[in-house]
């Protein structure tokens, strides 16, 4: 298979995700972990499939192999901070969020993520200033959403 067959498969496995139907996802992510196993893309969208299967410890195995192979991929660190949030790690999330944000700055998950961290760690003063930054973030986005919309 190529490249081009690679992305067909995560094309496939994005579509079964938002169709809710994680299994099938999985099962196509597998085979293209055959096809090419140093795909930090494929490890990450596999993480979010269990993610919403609730398997959270195997989200964070996956993140953990997406990072290995690409240690500044922020989308596997904001999804990696939120199966730790969902075991209570409340600290390695945070950490995990902060290194999400601080690689992508304009990841409203890895800054809500952030601030439910510092809430449930006390930190309400600093949760507040992460929660503003989430919903800046997302107001900037759906006007983004809206424009595209409008030129349509």
């Amino acid at each position: 298979m190529t490249v081009s067959e690679v992305a067909h498969l995560l094309t496939r496995a994005e579509h079964y995700i938002r169709q809710t139907k994680y299994r099938e996802a999985l099962a196509v992510l597998d085979q293209a972990i055959k096809i090419d196993p140093k795909n930090a893309g494929i490890w990450c969208l596999c993480a979010s499939a269990k993610i919403e299967m609730e398997k959270f410890a195997d989200a964070i195995a996956d993140c953990e192999r997406a990072l290995s192979i690409n240690p500044n991929y922020a989308d596997a660190w904001t999804k990696k901070a939120l199966a730790l949030y969902h075991l209570e790690q409340y600290a390695a999330s945070l950490a995990a969020s902060t290194r999400a944000s601080t690689l992508n700055a304009n990841d409203a998950s890895a800054w809500y993520i952030k601030g439910i961290c510092l809430e449930e760690l006390g930190k309400s003063e600093e949760a507040e200033i992460a929660y503003g930054k989430s919903l800046e973030l997302e107001i900037i986005l759906d006007i983004k959403d809206e424009s595209k919309r409008i030129r349509k």
